[in-house]
């Protein structure tokens, strides 16, 4: 998974729209689009403000990048990130009112 899908993918979850999320970080919902598709890359500081944004740590972002662990099978990978992904919906939850 690519990091412009890995913050889609947690954007999605957390139920931000990309309009409310550009507009949180100053910039445009086309360049929040450019991003997520894969077309710009974003700066670290970047990463660190929309990071913060999302409520996730910024290595979030990094851990669903497709690069093979060695010892681990992508199988259990894809299972953790998972299981990440539900923890992190449960949380959000949680903090709702």
């Amino acid at each position: 998974m690519t990091l412009g899908k890995a913050i889609k993918l947690i954007r999605t979850a957390r139920q931000i729209t990309q309009r409310h999320l550009a507009g949180d970080l100053k910039v445009s919902a086309n360049y929040l689009s450019l991003i997520e598709g894969d077309k710009r890359d974003p700066s670290l500081d970047f990463l660190r403000r929309l990071a913060d944004k999302l409520g996730v740590p910024i290595a979030m972002l990094f851990m669903f990048q497709g690069h093979p662990i060695e010892g681990v099978r992508e199988k259990d990978l894809d299972e953790l990130r998972q299981m990440v992904l539900k923890l992190d919906r449960i949380a959000v939850r949680a903090k709702k009112p």
